[in-house]
This record gives C-alpha cells, structure tokens and sequence, in this order.
C-alpha cells in the first residue's frame, strides 16, 4: 500500500435542478470551512455562478484537470442578489416562450437561470423532438443584449427534476437511485411477457418506465 497517495477534496455543485459541477477549493484556508449544504460561489473559466454542495468526495487521485473553484460561502448580499434575479425569471420566461410561439417551435420553457453578474441568461426547454433553435438564439441575443444559453432538456430528467409517484405508489426510481437514464426499448417489455399498449407502460414523463430497464437485466439472472 503506498502510504505517500495524496487525499484531495472534490466538491459537487447543484447550481439549478438541471445542471452540476465538481470543484475544488480556491485554497486550503477554505476547506475546513465548506460544509455539506452550503451555498456557495463558483467560478467556471470567467463566469461566476451560484451554487449548493450536494456532495464531498475525498479522492485519491490529482484535480489539476478540474476548471471549476468555489470562489467563497455566499454571504448575506450574495443571496439578495439571487432572489433579485429569481424575480427577473419570470418576465425572461414569457420572452422565450413567446419566441417559441413565434417560430412555430414545440417546445416548453422549463426553468430560467442566470449567471452572478448577468452576463449570461441560460435558457432550459424540453421538447419531444430536437429542436433548431438557431432564430430562437439570434433573437434572444439581440433583445436581451447579453450572453444566452439555451440547453434542450429530456422527458425523464425533466421528470425527474419535477418528483412524484409512480404507478406503482412509490417515488419516481429516476427521482430515489437511478442516476444514469438509459433508453429503456419495447423489446425489454417483451422479455418480460408485458405484451400491452406502450401507453400502458409510460411512466410520468410519457416514456417507457425506467423499471422496465432493471427488471430487465434482474430477469437474466
């Protein structure tokens, strides 16, 4: 065993229900600090976002390769200024569906989030299909007059940022354990002896339910 092996802290960052990040401390003063829960502030290149570690991982190997540094623990101002942002959400969200509509595009706005200085506007929307949102970008540019961002969001990490119960009466598996969303097919259905309407099989986010996935594999066993 190689007693020499250095012990470095990883940090995870929610910064909203559709994106996180792994960090690193700034400096070594900060880490008996950061605690599980707190909010904090990270930098990414040059932009600066708010954020929530949701996990603390001690890791035995380098974090040079990480681009992400939690900058400080949000302060009193920091968290005022978020919820004058949060108030803004509202208004850009409109603005964004508006343009959907606009150029007969199917899609929902989902959630609105901005950087700390608001240089940046990220735009989430969920779509049964893909969307080219090309003329949807352009426009949002030159009306906001500010960096824009918009990410297409899958029918079960929507659902899964939403919560619920399943058919079954339990809490959504997406939502408790599962976290890599495989595509879950037909064919495992059928594996199963579950010859019925696809329909009768969604789950909450209008696709197949994830359990059809593992019970799948638990009945190779």
């Amino acid at each position: 065993m190689n007693t020499n092996t250095t012990i470095s802290i990883l940090y995870e960052i929610k910064v909203n229900p559709y994106r996180n990040e792994f960090a690193v401390a700034k400096t070594e003063s900060d880490i008996s600090r950061l605690r599980l829960h707190e909010h904090v502030l990270i930098q990414i290149y040059k932009e600066i976002l708010f954020g929530q570690i949701t996990q603390i991982k001690n890791v035995s190997y380098p974090l040079t390769d990480i681009k992400c540094h939690i900058l400080r623990i949000a302060d009193e101002s920091d968290l005022i200024r978020r919820e004058s942002l949060y108030k803004k959400n509202e208004a850009i969200k409109i603005f964004f569906e508006d343009l959907l509509k606009k150029f007969k595009l199917s899609g929902k706005v989902i959630f609105i989030d901005w950087d700390y200085n608001q240089h940046k506007v990220y735009c989430y929307l969920t779509s049964e299909r893909k969307i080219n949102y090309l003329l949807l970008y352009e426009t949002a540019v030159d009306t906001l007059k500010t960096r824009v961002a918009i990410k297409q969001i899958g029918a079960r990490d929507y659902a899964r940022s939403i919560g619920g119960l399943g058919v079954c009466g339990r809490e959504l598996c997406c939502c408790v354990f599962l976290q890599d969303l495989q595509s879950v097919t037909l064919r495992m259905a059928r594996k199963q002896s579950l010859y019925i309407e696809p329909e009768k099989l969604s789950g909450t986010c209008g696709k197949l339910q994830c359990c059809i996935a593992f019970e799948s594999l638990c009945s190779k066993r």
